[in-house]
C-alpha cells in the first residue's frame, strides 16, 4: 500500500472508513442476495443514526464564547456561555452575575481579570448627590459624617440578620457561626449602595467539618479528596446561599468568585426604617477582612477620633466616584480604609507629630481588637481642640494621593507608618494593557495582618486610570472650595465611553 493511499485513509472519518470496509466486502467476498440486503439496510440505519446524533449535538463554546477556535468577535460573547465558578447563581435565580477581577503573582504581567468595561444604563431610580441643610463645607461634612456613622439600630439590624442567617445556614451546615459588621450607616449609603454593600456577614466554621457537611454536592470518589481550600470555600457559599434564597427573604444579586476572599451580594429583609427595600449584604465564609477591618478602625479609632470620621467620608468619597467596585478591578473598601490611616500616619501633622503612630508591635493589629476595643473608649488626649478638621483632613487627603504619593515607587505600610518603597514579602502587582505589550506598575498596598498581601493587587489599567482621574478631580474642586454635593456627585462613564461600547 502506497504512502499516499495510507495518508488519504488516516485522514477519513469513521463513518467513510465503515463505508469503505462495506464495499470492498462486498465487492470481494462471495455473497448471496439476502447478504447484500442485510448490508444495505445496516448500512442505511448506521446512517441514520450518525445523521440524528449530529443533529442534537450543540457546538462546544470555547473560552470565548464562540463555537470552535478563534473566531471574530472573541471575547465578546462570555455572558452565553455556561455558568461556572466564574458565572454562578443559586438555582431558582436569574439575576445579574458579575466576575470579580483577580491579582497577579509576584512580577507576572497578567490582565486582572478582564473586567467588564463600566457602562451607563437607564434607572428607574436615578441617584442624585446628597444635599445638605448646613452651609458651607465644614458644616456640610459634620452634616454627613454624622449621616454615615454607624448606629446602634442599624447594629440591631445586623445582628438580626446575622441570627437568621445562622438559622438558615444551619440546616446544611449545623456548627457554623455567623458574624456581621457594619462599616457604616444602613440607611446612608446611595450610589453604588448594592455594588458595595455597608454590611458583611461571614460564615465561619472548622473546614473539615465543613468538608463532611458538603462531602454529598459532589461526585463520589478521590476529587473529594483532592478539594482544595478555596474550592470548599465556593462551594460553601452556594449551600448557603441556596439555602437563604429557597427561604423567600433573601434575594439575590451578584457573585463574586475570583477575588481573593469569594462572595455573593445579596439583599437581606430589614424591618428599619427607610429599608424598604432591604440591606445589601455581602456574604461569605471564613473571610478575614471584614474582621481586620473592624479592628484597625476600632484601635485606630481609640488612638484618634477623627480616623473613623476621616475613613467613613472617604469610602463614602470612593463609592459615589465609582473607585471601589471590586468587580470592576478598583480598590476594595478595606484598601480605602488603609489609605485613610496611613495618610494620618505620614502627612496629617499637628503640632509637628503625626495623628497616628506606625501600628507595628501594638494590639490594633491582634484579629480580637475589634471585639475589645469597641467597649473601650476613645485613648485620652491632650485637652486641646483639634488643629485640624474631618473636612480639612480630606482635602489633605485627596492632595496627598493626588500630588504628593508615588504610586509606582511608594507603597501604603500602616505597619511601618513612614514613605518608602514596598516590602520584600509584598508580591508586585504587574498591569498588562490592552496591547499585550505595555505594562505598568500597579498600587502596592500592604495588608498589615498578612505580610505578603497586596491588597492593590486586583487594579487593572483602566482601573488606575479612572483612580487618579478622581484624584485630580477632587483636589481642583476642594482648591476652588467647591460644596460637597459637587464633589460626591455620582460617577457615571462619559457619553463618548458609552457609544464605544454599544456595539461590544
Amino acid at each position: 500500500m502506497s504512502n499516499a493511499f495510507t495518508t488519504r485513509m488516516a485522514t477519513m472519518d469513521t463513518r467513510s472508513a465503515v463505508l469503505l470496509v462495506i464495499a470492498v466486502g462486498c465487492a470481494v467476498l462471495p455473497l448471496e442476495i439476502t447478504h447484500l440486503l442485510s448490508a444495505c439496510v445496516g448500512a442505511g440505519l448506521y446512517l441514520l443514526v450518525q445523521a440524528l446524533q449530529g443533529a442534537s449535538v450543540v457546538p462546544k463554546r470555547s473560552a470565548d464564547g464562540k463555537s470552535g477556535k478563534g473566531g471574530k468577535g472573541a471575547g465578546k460573547a462570555w455572558s452565553q456561555s455556561p455558568p461556572t465558578s466564574r458565572d454562578w447563581a443559586p438555582r431558582g435565580t436569574s439575576g445579574p452575575r458579575s466576575r470579580e477581577g483577580a491579582g497577579v503573582g509576584r512580577g507576572a504581567p497578567e490582565r486582572c481579570g478582564a473586567p467588564r468595561p463600566e457602562v451607563r444604563k437607564p434607572s428607574a431610580v436615578p441617584v442624585f448627590a446628597p444635599t445638605f441643610q448646613g452651609t458651607g463645607w465644614e458644616a456640610e461634612v459634620a452634616e454627613l459624617v454624622t449621616l454615615l456613622a454607624p448606629t446602634a439600630e442599624g447594629e440591631r439590624a445586623v445582628r438580626q440578620i446575622a441570627a437568621t442567617v445562622k438559622a438558615a445556614v444551619a440546616r446544611v451546615i449545623p456548627e457554623a457561626e455567623v458574624s456581621g459588621f457594619a462599616c457604616g450607616s444602613l440607611v446612608g449609603g446611595k450610589a453604588f449602595g448594592v455594588a458595595v454593600p455597608e454590611v458583611d456577614i461571614v460564615v465561619n466554621v472548622n473546614p473539615q467539618a465543613l468538608l463532611g457537611r458538603l462531602q454529598g454536592r459532589w461526585a463520589a470518589g478521590p476529587r473529594t479528596a483532592k478539594l482544595d481550600a478555596r474550592k470548599l470555600q465556593k462551594s460553601a457559599i452556594r449551600a448557603c446561599t441556596d439555602q437563604l434564597v429557597s427561604t423567600g427573604a433573601f434575594k439575590f444579586r451578584r457573585s463574586a468568585f475570583r477575588g481573593a476572599e469569594p462572595k455573593v451580594t445579596m439583599i437581606a429583609p430589614s424591618t428599619m426604617d427607610g429599608c424598604e427595600l432591604g440591606i445589601p449584604i455581602n456574604l461569605s465564609v471564613n473571610a478575614v477582612t471584614p474582621l481586620y477591618n473592624a479592628a484597625l478602625l476600632s484601635e485606630c479609632g481609640r488612638m484618634e477620633p477623627r480616623t473613623r470620621g476621616l475613613a467613613l467620608l472617604v469610602k463614602r468619597w470612593a463609592k459615589d466616584r465609582g473607585l471601589c467596585h471590586t468587580a470592576k478591578g478598583h480598590l476594595p473598601p478595606y484598601a480605602w480604609t488603609l489609605l485613610a490611616i496611613y495618610y494620618l500616619q505620614v502627612a496629617a501633622l499637628e503640632d509637628d507629630r503625626p495623628l497616628l503612630p506606625p501600628l507595628e508591635g501594638t494590639r490594633a493589629l491582634s484579629a480580637q481588637a475589634a471585639k475589645g476595643a469597641l467597649q473601650e473608649p476613645p485613648a485620652e488626649r491632650d485637652n486641646q481642640t483639634p488643629q485640624l478638621s474631618i473636612g480639612e483632613l480630606f482635602r489633605g487627603f485627596v492632595r496627598f494621593y493626588a500630588t504628593e504619593f508615588n504610586w509606582r515607587d511608594e507603597a501604603v505600610s500602616v505597619l511601618k507608618g513612614k514613605r518608602g518603597a514596598p516590602d520584600v514579602n509584598v508580591p508586585i502587582h504587574i498591569i498588562l494593557h490592552d496591547d499585550g505589550k505595555t505594562t505598568e506598575v500597579g498600587p502596592s498596598v500592604e495588608n498589615p495582618f498578612e505580610a505578603s498581601n497586596n491588597v492593590g493587587n486586583g487594579t487593572c489599567a483602566a482601573s488606575l486610570r479612572h483612580l487618579q482621574e478622581e484624584l485630580k478631580r477632587a483636589e481642583t474642586l476642594c482648591a476652588e472650595g467647591a460644596s460637597l454635593t459637587e464633589l460626591l456627585t455620582p460617577w457615571a462613564p462619559a457619553e463618548a465611553e458609552v457609544e464605544g461600547d454599544e456595539g461590544a
